[in-house]
């Protein structure tokens, strides 16, 4: 398996999104809240504020914007490992979508998270250019971007 990297939001795009005038507070009771920001469950939810971030980085007729959970102030963030998948992400029902450089949707998957690596494996490819996007998949929302590892 070709190494991978989990990507979270920048740190830039996670700030943008806490200042957001549409960022509103979490409801308590609802977590855990999976937080983008540094691809971590967040259990206060004082600490934590539902905003909308565009996960794309080029034009795509797949771009949209995603509710995501930030901390409401900056956190350490995500230490970003080789083939290291974040705990957030193994409980949870994933739905794993492929790209290509041109930002064209060229796969999909739902998956339990105990399987990302073989879905990873699988929608990548041998295309250089490719990546993926994580949702959560009951509520659709943006988790993180998976890329090869350089």
């Amino acid at each position: 398996m070709q190494p991978f990297i989990v990507h979270a939001l920048s740190q830039a795009a996670a700030e943008q999104a806490r200042r957001s005038p549409a960022a509103v507070p979490a409801v308590a009771g609802d977590g855990p809240y999976p937080v983008r920001c540094c691809l971590a469950d967040a259990h206060d939810s004082e600490d934590v504020v539902l905003a909308s971030v565009m996960p794309f980085r080029g034009e795509s007729p797949y771009a949209a914007a995603s509710p995501v959970y930030v901390h409401s102030e900056p956190c350490a963030g995500h230490v970003e490992q080789p083939s290291a998948v974040p705990a957030m992400l193994r409980d949870r029902i994933l739905s794993v979508r492929a790209y290509d450089g041109a930002h064209m949707l060229t796969g999909t998957e739902v998956i339990r998270g105990t399987g990302l690596e073989r879905a990873i494996e699988r929608l990548l490819g041998d295309a250089p250019d490719a990546y993926l996007h994580v949702h959560f998949a009951g509520p659709g929302c943006y988790a993180c971007r998976i890329d090869r590892a350089a």
